[in-house]
């Protein structure tokens, strides 16, 4: 009888993003006249600005006429938007077009990535993290090791791992690494010859002047890293599915040659009409629109930082990302945590738990979402927990 990969039924099927959708798919039915508010939602809420809509129209006519038809693209993308990439994002790091990839989502492109290395390798992933890296590593019979992270920041292991997951800023908690942290990464990579798998896909929302926007800005980081970036945040392609990532010719000898020979058998190519789209979003109207984007979610950010000092606490994040750690203040877990919330505040956040054993103490909040449902919610847990207070004092 034929064998099922035995690593997809090892997954954890009780701290799961799914787990979240039922259980507010539940309450909402049982309670159809509650107002549920959503501060756990890793999804944007700004629209695709408009030059990028019409650059994604034109490539939409494109495909109607025989003249301008595009079929089959690359299989890497086309060299129309690498070029537009390499110019705005990696000008000063002397990438040729061969190094870069267009594809359709980090999701996808952080763990398939894996493909490149010995099935034996070493995975190291740091405990919380983006489930993704964990689940995705398992689905392709992969071991990984967890490395936990104390004092918000991952301690630098003695041991040797291959691969090494980065990512920066965080999700799930909402900090960036800043250059002197980052190039202790590089360092051991560099010693124990292993590659850092950085996932930047919040790139846009760093503010602070000592964390780098590319890790590429750090000494010998082409040596050992491959980075990833999305245009799902900034452009608001969540929906769209475009994204691209560099693998630096200098990590070892023709490992782009090798890459690309498993590209052609694995994958078709990013659609035209998101390409196009894409590279619409590098016009300096698209430009300024986005970034007004930005700060409509880093204005966010703020308000919920504020409200949560407020009510007395402890969090990380919020600054150079849409997300905020938050520490719990009960004695609950992050699941019961997150019911509290849902129940009797009507706001759904993420229980940290989903991130990892060691994120059972903390819940996730974004940013991302509508202003006027970001200062309801707040107006709701400042009410509770004010209350609450003036209730312990009395």
């Amino acid at each position: 009888m034929v064998k099922i990969n035995e690593s997809l039924l090892h997954m954890d099927e009780n701290n799961i993003f799914k787990n979240v959708t039922l259980k507010v798919s539940e309450y909402k039915k049982n309670n159809p006249n509650k107002k549920i508010i959503s501060l756990g939602v890793g999804d944007v809420s700004k629209p695709i600005v408009k030059p990028i809509i019409d650059a994604m129209h034109e490539a939409v006519d494109d495909l109607s006429n025989s003249k301008t038809f595009k079929g089959y693209g690359s299989y890497y993308g086309y060299d129309f938007l690498k070029e537009k990439i390499i110019d705005n994002e990696y000008k000063d790091f002397n990438f040729s077009l061969n190094e870069i990839y267009v594809s359709n989502g980090t999701k996808t492109d952080s763990t398939s990535i894996l493909e490149l290395f010995d099935i034996n390798s070493k995975i190291c992933i740091t405990d919380p993290m983006y489930p993704i890296y964990r689940d995705g590593a398992a689905s392709l019979s992969r071991k990984v090791f967890l490395l936990d992270i104390k004092d918000d920041l991952p301690v630098i292991p003695k041991e040797k791992y291959d691969i090494i997951y980065i990512c920066s800023p965080s999700n799930p908690m909402g900090i960036a690494y800043n250059k002197d942290y980052l190039k202790k990464w590089i360092n051991y990579a560099m010693k124990n010859e292993s590659v850092i798998l950085y996932d930047n896909v919040y790139s846009a929302f760093i503010e602070s002047k000592d964390v780098p926007k590319s890790i590429y800005e750090i000494e010998n980081s082409k040596k050992v890293a491959i980075e990833f970036k999305s245009f799902s945040k900034n452009a608001s392609f969540t929906g769209v599915r475009c994204s691209y990532y560099i693998i630096p010719k200098e990590i070892k000898d023709n490992i782009n040659i090798i890459w690309k020979r498993r590209t052609i058998n694995r994958f078709n190519g990013a659609d035209y009409i998101a390409q196009k789209g894409a590279l619409a979003s590098f016009l300096p109207e698209s430009q300024r629109l986005i970034k007004d984007n930005i700060k409509y979610y880093k204005k966010n950010a703020k308000l919920l930082r504020e409200v949560f000092s407020n009510c007395g606490f402890h969090f990380i994040g919020g600054i150079d990302s849409p997300y905020l750690w938050v520490k719990i203040k009960e004695n609950k877990n992050s699941w019961e945590i997150f019911d509290f919330f849902l129940k009797k505040l009507n706001i759904i956040i993420i229980p940290g738990i989903i991130f990892g054993k060691n994120g059972d103490n903390y819940f996730r909040v974004s940013s991302l979402g509508k202003r006027k449902d970001v200062i309801e919610a707040i107006k709701r847990i400042e009410e509770y927990y004010n209350e609450k207070n003036n209730t312990s004092i009395k």
